[in-house]
Formats: C-alpha cells, sequence, structure tokens
C-alpha cells in the first residue's frame, strides 16, 4: 500500500519522554517532515498536552491527525482459538470470550480483535484480542485533544515497535521465531513472532528509569548525571555502573526467560533471533549479560532506517543518540 501526500503523525506519551514523528510520501520510503521528543518526567495530565503542543510548534508537526498507543497493566492482549464462524457471529463471541480471559469488568473495558490465521483442517480461527481499561484509553486521548490534536487510531506499544521492526526486516524467515524488546522508562515491551506473525505479547514492568534510580541510589548523584552515566559511562566507572544495576539486570532477565520459556512451550520451539530497540538498548554490559542468561546475543537494529530523515533538520550526531527510542512512533506512523 502506498501513502497519500498527507502526513501521518505518530505520537509516543512515555514516562519520561514524548516523541513525535511526522511522515508523508510513499510507503516505501516515507519522508520525515516533523520530528521531536521532550522530557515530561513527573508533569501532569494537562502538562503534558502543553508539552506536546509546544513540541508539535517546535518540531514543525503541522497535522493534526494523530495515532497514539497504550502499554501497561491496563491493556491486556491474549491470543485465543475460536471455532470458525461467520464474522457477525464472531463479533458476538469475542466479547463473551474477551469476559473469560480480562481481569477487569467487561463493560469498563474497550474490546477490539483481529483473526490471524484461519486453520481450515481444524475449522478454527486463530484470535488476537485486545482489551484496554476505558479510563485509561480515554485519558490518553484527552491528554493529546487538548494539545490540539484528533486521535485516528489507537494502537498498543508492543504491536507498533513490532510494525516497525516488520517494514525494516523485509526478509522474515518464516521458520524462524524473533524476539523484539522495546526499553522504555518504565516497561519493556515484549512481543515474539513465528515469521511475521505475532504470538505473544507482553510489558515487562521494569525499564531504563529502573537502571537510572539504581545509579543515582549507589552512587548518590541526581537523575540526569545517572542518565550519562549509563547510556555514556567513564571507563573507570564502566565495571561500578555495572554492579550498580546488576540487581534490575537480573530482575529483568529473569521476566524475559520465563516469557521465552512459555512461548517455547507453547510453539514447540524457541526463539531464534532477539532485536531490541529503546533508550537503554545500547547500556553497557546489557547485551553480554543477556546472552550469557539466555544464549542469544541481542541485535540492536534502527527504527528510522527505512525512512528518509535528510529534510527533518536534525544533526545527524544528535538523530544518532535517540533513533532507537522512536520504534514506537515509527509504527505508529505506518498505521
Amino acid at each position: 500500500m502506498t501513502k497519500t501526500s498527507g502526513a501521518s503523525v505518530g505520537i509516543d506519551i512515555g514516562a519520561s519522554l514524548i516523541k513525535m514523528l511526522q511522515v508523508s510520501g510513499p510507503a516505501e520510503k516515507p519522508i520525515i517532515t516533523g520530528m521531536g521528543f521532550k522530557d515530561v518526567s513527573g508533569l501532569s495530565g494537562a502538562e503534558i498536552s502543553d508539552s506536546l503542543k509546544s513540541l508539535a510548534s517546535e518540531s514543525r508537526i503541522s497535522a493534526k491527525e494523530a495515532v497514539i498507543s497504550l502499554s501497561g497493566p491496563s491493556v491486556i492482549v491474549r491470543f485465543i482459538t475460536l471455532p470458525k464462524m461467520n464474522e457477525s457471529a464472531l463479533k458476538g463471541a469475542i466479547r463473551y470470550e474477551a469476559e473469560k480471559f480480562i481481569p477487569y469488568n467487561i463493560s469498563d473495558c474497550v474490546v477490539d480483535f483481529q483473526t490471524l490465521n484461519k486453520d481450515d483442517k481444524e475449522n478454527k480461527f486463530g484470535i488476537l484480542l485486545v482489551a484496554a481499561k476505558k479510563e485509561y484509553v480515554q485519558e490518553k486521548i484527552k491528554t493529546v485533544e487538548k494539545a490540539g490534536f484528533s486521535v485516528r487510531v489507537v494502537d498498543v506499544d508492543s504491536f507498533a515497535v513490532t510494525n516497525a521492526f516488520l517494514r525494516n526486516h523485509k526478509t522474515i524467515d518464516p521458520n524462524k521465531s524473533y524476539a523484539v524488546l522495546n526499553m522504555g522508562g518504565v516497561h519493556t515491551n515484549l512481543s515474539i513472532l513465528k515469521g511475521d506473525i505475532i504470538h505473544f505479547v507482553r510489558d515487562v514492568a521494569i525499564g531504563g528509569n529502573d537502571f537510572t534510580f539504581a545509579i543515582s541510589r549507589r552512587l548518590g548523584v541526581d537523575q540526569k548525571s545517572a542518565e550519562e552515566l549509563k547510556l555514556r559511562p567513564v571507563k573507570e566507572k564502566e565495571q561500578e555502573i555495572a554492579e550498580c544495576v546488576k540487581n534490575s539486570f537480573n530482575d529483568l532477565l529473569d521476566e524475559i526467560k520465563l516469557s521465552f520459556g512459555y512461548y517455547e512451550n507453547q510453539a514447540g520451539k524457541g526463539v531464534d533471533e532477539v532485536y531490541i530497540s529503546g533508550g537503554s538498548a545500547n547500556m553497557g554490559g546489557f547485551k553480554d549479560a543477556f546472552e550469557d542468561a539466555l544464549g542469544v546475543q541481542p541485535i540492536s537494529w534502527d527504527p528510522l532506517e527505512f525512512m528518509d530523515v535528510s529534510s527533518v533538520g536534525i544533526d545527524a550526531e544528535a538523530l544518532s543518540g535517540v533513533r532507537s527510542s522512536f520504534g514506537i512512533a515509527a509504527g505508529l506512523c505506518l498505521r
């Protein structure tokens, strides 16, 4: 599918940073026409709206229809199997099935689904079921609308990152399993695909902020200094930084290992390749610790590689430090 010349805006509202990306032009090589990010740590919803508005102005974001996404405990993703039936009957069955899998009152949730595959031999559908608490969805939409945007689509963080990953990797092996990890400030989004079909999604409640806080506490420095040490440790402090974040590292790796084990039990095969993105993805020592714990070396990837960044007006060196953080925004722009 080819995009029209109309601009598409992806807005990623993270716990620490908001990121905006505006693209236009053909799907083969979308052109970034606006891009920016801003720290919103500790801000209220109204203050985040003000930050979104000012960031849009600073980043040359002109389009007013936005795509946003959700993550965390208020979002439930389940993979279920249902007997084959017509579309009308399927819509009715989904709500009934959702009540079995969603730990909230169904009337308090927004529910959606997508058919992933049809097994004619077994006469069954594979269904991706998503539910989110209405209050959470409405709060996110309200924050964006107060900044002057209308919301065209509400996606899920993990789905957005997966879309960007698949757009960047066109030679996916249908027989391989791929894990896609996006390390945000509060959550690490984990998706596992077999070929280009998603089979597992989870948000692990450990992210870059946990590593920053651990460094800050252990070394007695402020958050800004701790963040700098996390991402760009001076040579003589590398071992000390590794000790600071060791427990958080291990907690995250334990959760990922559990997820990989669950997937292997369900799919009958393990994860072949792991791809990582996000603000803390290239933190010193993480890749080696990951390989020691799970037996596979994670691969960094650039969510913006398939886009033309030449007209965005951002210094190449400054852009190189943040590209990895735009996985969600890049995927949202594809919707």
